[in-house]
């Protein structure tokens, strides 16, 4: 514990990027102790509601996501009107955690933290579209990313 508080923790943020921007992200949030907490398919299927009404309440573009047994990958990009990222996968992770709860799951849903990748060039939408979408194959889960209910496309970018 006291090794943890001496310990200054990387900030994993870019220094000088505007999160704000309407720029795309590729997001990585992870289960608490990567934990698979996502097994139940009800409980998978209120999580993707939950981004759904986040989404349309901030209204951050979602290209694609997919919610794996002990992660969620997301490719979205703010408004451009002062949310940030951050903030919104803050308000996600609350919201999704109260929602845990009624499933039985105590404590934390999420690590504290996210991964994130801003993507510099259009063209790299498509390669990580293409990885998110294909976990699930990946994994085992499906031979087709159309087939896992937990996965998909929902704003399209021009």
């Amino acid at each position: 514990m006291i090794k943890d508080e001496l310990i200054q923790r990387k900030n994993p943020r870019l220094k000088e990027h505007n999160y704000t921007e309407l720029q795309a992200c590729f997001i990585t949030i992870c289960a608490f102790n990567k934990k698979p907490y996502f097994a139940n398919d009800a409980f998978k299927q209120a999580v993707i509601n939950c981004l759904s009404e986040e989404k349309e309440k901030a209204s951050f573009l979602v290209y694609v996501y997919c919610l794996m047994p002990d992660h969620l990958h997301l490719l979205l990009s703010p408004p451009g009107d002062g949310l940030s990222v951050s903030e919104f996968i803050g308000r996600f992770k609350s919201k999704s955690t109260k929602i845990a709860w009624d499933y039985g799951i105590q404590g934390k849903l999420w690590q504290g933290r996210f991964y994130d990748h801003v993507l510099r060039k259009k063209e790299a939408m498509i390669t990580i579209c293409e990885y998110i979408l294909n976990n699930p194959i990946r994994k085992g889960f499906a031979d087709d990313w159309r087939k896992y209910k937990y996965c998909g496309i929902i704003d399209v970018w021009n």
